[in-house]
């Protein structure tokens, strides 16, 4: 069969009756005959030559065989007749929703949601894929709803608006009443379209002629639905089980399935959601038993719970409350809605006036009440629920209080459901739950039944639907063990084909791939956000609440005086907001606010804002990776304020915190002179702080930070770009002495900016600290004279050389013999501070004559340019 179901269309032929050979031609190996001719229709009568077969190799002759039968009776060029396209309710539980068709006409079988995940936040509904529906309505002629639960009919309100203007919708009378409230809800008036149909009565509908037949489910009013053509007759069961004794009186409709078995059914298709359930549902017949039995044992009050739309169940209520002498209440809107429904269909178990106002519940005795209320899945705005808090006004639950579950947990809500019971556990009340109460029973049949129904049609095709894949592949595996012979399992978008077996002595190879839709769910927020995952930004939501976000806001002042200013450098007012994120404290703040006062820096003064907002981002991401090892959405929005900034340097003079020397850089000379005074008297408590560059919020240094700033150490483009920071070199203990003791007496020292300009030579690799004095190790003028002379030496085998690190060895080797104790870092980065010197001063006259080192380096830059030029 795996061999057969691997081509596109089915072609049935004659075969020789002998047993063995049927065996062999049903599972041979066929080409697919879609490219036969219609000439070939009349060869098609023949009988097939039944002379001794001449083997030319493994099964070759049996092969060759099969595939000239089946080209020759093959009939028409599109393929399949009947054709079948789930667009939801396969592989998932709900949003059932399947295209089923003669040819290119088809109809639409139900429109359900699907209710959302854990991890889909903010979303309320899944809805089918819209778009496709838009784009094939000219071909769909007709919607038919089997009943009324919300994965059946819940996408209308978007299906609806994506069909043609014209395209009817049938459904039963009480299914209607449903349709039509929401539809009222949304605001989409088609009551011209909405058509009414009744059990075996026989309609119209697009290419085929329906007949809704009886089956019994939790919600009143469920059909199946035959759909007959000239190509075939189809068998969609919707949702079903087999109840005995109905609470309505409308038992499963047996008689019609058998008669349908005599006719022949092409192509059966059955609700596979229990098929993992062993033996046989229980009847609703006998929940009511086990809610009077309870019901009349209690000595307080009875709050039950329950799906909303099992009607029966509120008749099963009904029934005992009267029998004990309670009066009922509905707590919750949902159980309202469908009881109101069913009473305007005349298919209501109870009066709706006859219910007590739940707003007059303190005017009776506890023991006379029975309330049903919505909440059996824990939702967060269900009355048990609320009331689980202790929060509800309408509901407020008491030690004496008993309570009934009589509805089954929904696989994916066990936690929060069993988190609700501990909560009301606490507050007092008895819980009657579990299976052997009695208290509930499926609507979905078990595998039994499921076999039963299965034996009872004997379809030429079975395809399982509704449920899981695991759930659709068993009940394959369960279609195979009664004989059916084709069978198969498709996922959503994936379309199929079934031609229809004229006889028992056709060939088929059964199902026909058709092709593959790439769909696409829908997702609903409640309110009038409606779109894709993208366009909800469904992942991005789920990133941000697992990562974090970051925004940042800076106001940035630029120098106007950028060449010649001890200070050519840009400035900046922050404010950091962070969202789930941990803090430690307050200490990522810190950290955060001197890592982005440290990228600032390290941008050039002319550079663009989107410059700024991307180096700033970068390091910040960085930052918390290796702080907490999560990766936030970092947003930086950077504006141009120097009276902001202004405003805030003079703040900070007046309240003795400005340090107009301070220089912050990525080392860890920056970590080290990080004031870490008094870190929470400016981050407020929801992860919002504010500070200026020169006035920046102190924060409690963690002892990892030092290995934070240490993947730092190595310059960026943009850092050489504004200086180069040299880390200090390590001091021998009497040196830092000296340097103490003659602290007081020592003149000023110069910033680097300031040693470049004024010819002095000296520059400085140390952050200024407000309470430690550490050694600068500062650049003479004559080791520098010495580095320009070398690197020019070597500059060929710069420009020649890709190792260039083993040069700058050599050239630190060579000062080290002159006296002079400089690294091959040490020696790069200053070079690197030269050339960004040079760069600047080339704009300037005059900077250009007061730079000693000018001459020097433009004789090795000029070289090199006219190199690369040859």
């Amino acid at each position: 069969m795996s061999c057969l179901s691997a081509f596109p269309s089915l072609c049935p032929c004659t075969i020789s009756p002998r047993p063995k050979l049927l065996r062999s031609l049903v599972y041979a190996s066929i080409e697919s005959p879609s490219t036969s001719k219609a000439g070939d229709r009349r060869s098609s009568t023949r009988a097939p030559r039944r002379g001794p077969r001449k083997r030319e190799g493994p099964k070759r002759s049996m092969e060759d065989s099969v595939q000239r039968k089946l080209e020759q009776f093959y009939e028409g060029l599109n393929g399949p007749p009947l054709r079948v396209l789930p667009i939801g309710g396969l592989g998932e539980i709900g949003m059932n929703c399947m295209l089923v068709g003669n040819y290119d006409r088809y109809i639409l079988i139900d429109a359900g949601v699907m209710f959302p995940d854990v991890d889909d936040f903010g979303v309320q509904k899944i809805i089918p894929d819209t778009t496709f529906i838009k784009r094939w309505s000219h071909k769909i002629e007709a919607v038919i709803i089997t009943h009324g639960h919300e994965d059946h009919i819940g996408a209308l309100p978007w299906v609806i608006p994506a069909l043609d203007p014209n395209t009817p919708i049938y459904a039963s009378s009480f299914t209607m009443e449903l349709i039509k409230k929401r539809l009222k809800e949304f605001g989409i008036n088609v009551y011209s379209r909405l058509k009414v149909f009744n059990v075996r009565e026989r309609f119209l509908a697009g290419p085929f002629e329906v007949e809704p037949i009886r089956v019994t489910h939790s919600i009143p009013d469920c059909c199946g639905l035959v759909l007959r053509c000239s190509d075939g007759t189809i068998l969609h069961t919707g949702d079903w089980k087999i109840d005995e004794t109905p609470l309505d009186g409308n038992v499963f409709d047996r008689e019609t399935l058998e008669q349908l078995s005599k006719e022949g059914v092409t192509l059966m298709m059955s609700d596979s959601t229990n098929i993992l359930s062993p033996g046989r549902s229980v009847s609703e017949t006998v929940v009511r038993n086990a809610l009077l039995r309870h019901i009349s044992a209690a000595k307080g009050r009875v709050v039950a719970t329950q799906f909303a739309s099992n009607l029966h169940r509120i008749g099963s209520l009904k029934a005992a409350a009267d029998l004990t002498g309670r009066k009922m209440v509905f707590v919750g809107m949902s159980l309202r809605t469908y009881l109101d429904a069913a009473f305007r269909d005349g298919k209501a178990p109870m009066d709706p006036s006859s219910l007590v106002k739940i707003e007059e519940i303190d005017a009776y005795a506890p023991k006379d009440l029975l309330i049903v209320t919505t909440g059996s899945q824990a939702e967060p705005r269900a009355a048990l629920n609320l009331a689980s808090y202790g929060g509800a006004h309408s509901l407020r639950l008491t030690k004496e209080d008993v309570i009934l579950y009589s509805a089954k947990v929904i696989p994916g809500n066990e936690t929060r459901v069993m988190k609700m019971f501990n909560r009301i556990s606490e507050l007092g009340p008895t819980i009657v739950m579990g299976k052997d109460t009695g208290l509930h029973t499926s609507g979905h049949a078990y595998r039994e039944e499921l076999e039963e129904v299965l034996r009872i049609v004997k379809p030429q095709h079975f395809l399982p639907i509704h449920g899981e894949l695991v759930f659709l592949k068993e009940h394959e595996l369960l279609g195979r063990s009664t004989g059916i012979r084709h069978t198969t399992v498709i996922k959503n978008g994936e379309m199929l084909g079934v031609s229809h077996l004229r006889n028992r002595r056709v060939l088929s190879s059964g199902f026909a791939s058709l092709g593959t839709e790439d769909l696409q769910l829908m997702y609903s927020d409640g309110g009038k956000a409606f779109g894709t995952a993208s366009d909800l930004c469904i992942d991005e939501r789920l990133r941000v609440a697992s990562e974090g976000i970051i925004v940042i806001s800076m106001e940035i002042s630029r120098p106007k005086n950028i060449i010649g200013s001890p200070h050519s450098r840009l400035k900046g007012k922050f404010k950091i907001v962070t969202r789930c994120l941990w803090l430690d404290d307050g200490n990522l703040i810190g950290a955060l606010y001197k890592a982005a006062k440290a990228a600032l820096s390290s941008c050039p003064v002319r550079c663009p804002l989107g410059h700024m907002e991307m180096i700033v981002s970068q390091v910040l991401r960085k930052v918390v990776r290796k702080y907490s090892g999560k990766r936030p959405d970092i947003i930086a929005i950077a504006t141009e304020n120097p009276a902001a900034v202004l405003a805030q340097e003079v703040g900070a003079k007046l309240s003795g915190d400005f340090d107009e020397d301070e220089d912050w850089e990525l080392d860890e000379g920056h970590v080290e002179s990080f004031d870490t005074a008094s870190a929470d008297k400016q981050i407020e408590s929801n992860g919002t702080a504010t500070s200026s560059e020169d006035q920046m919020p102190p924060s409690g240094k963690p002892s990892k930070l030092i290995d934070i700033w240490n993947s730092f150490k190595k310059p960026s483009v943009a850092q050489v770009e504004t200086a180069a920071v040299n880390p200090p070199t390590e001091q021998k203990e009497n040196q830092v002495k000296l340097d103490n003791s003659t602290k007081h007496s020592s003149p000023p020292t110069q910033t680097e900016d300031d040693q470049l300009e004024a010819g002095k030579g000296e520059i400085s690799t140390e952050t200024k600290a407000p309470a430690k004095t550490t050694k600068r190790n500062r650049w003479k003028p004559e080791e520098i004279s010495r580095l320009v002379k070398l690197r020019g030496e070597l500059d060929e085998k710069f420009q020649t050389v890709k190792g260039r690190m083993v040069l700058w060895e050599q050239i630190s080797s060579d000062m080290l013999s002159h006296g002079m104790d400089r690294s091959a870092a040490q020696c790069k980065s200053l070079w690197a501070s030269l050339v960004q010197k040079y760069e600047e001063s080339k704009k300037d006259e005059k900077s250009r004559k007061i730079w000693p080192y000018y001459s020097g380096v433009d004789e090795i830059l000029s070289s090199d340019k006219n190199t690369i030029t040859k």
